[in-house]
């Protein structure tokens, strides 16, 4: 029993891991980026912050940097992990 019950912990714990969709282009050098957190341990702040340093990793690996042009997010909220959703170009320094 007590295997059972660890199996179906490792599996929910799983499925709090935070993911993002990668960088996607939006337009012309436009791009957008997001991803939740956790169910309980981020913010959607926390989140944001997240993706605009992999924003930034992204356009620093053209020789550019990170100009937002607009975001959004959500708190976590019952059973809904926190979420955020940036939009940036990559501009000269």
């Amino acid at each position: 029993m007590k295997r059972v019950c660890t199996v179906a912990a490792v599996a929910a714990l799983a499925g709090c891991a935070t993911s993002s969709t990668g960088v996607v282009p939006i337009g012309p050098d436009m791009y957008m980026l997001g991803s939740q957190g956790g169910l309980f341990d981020e913010t959607a702040s926390q989140v944001k912050a997240r993706l605009y340093k992999e924003a930034q990793q992204f356009c620093a690996g053209k020789g550019r940097q990170v100009a937002p042009i607009n975001s959004t997010g959500q708190d976590a909220r019952t059973y809904d992990a926190a979420s955020a959703e940036i939009q940036f170009r990559c501009v000269e320094p």
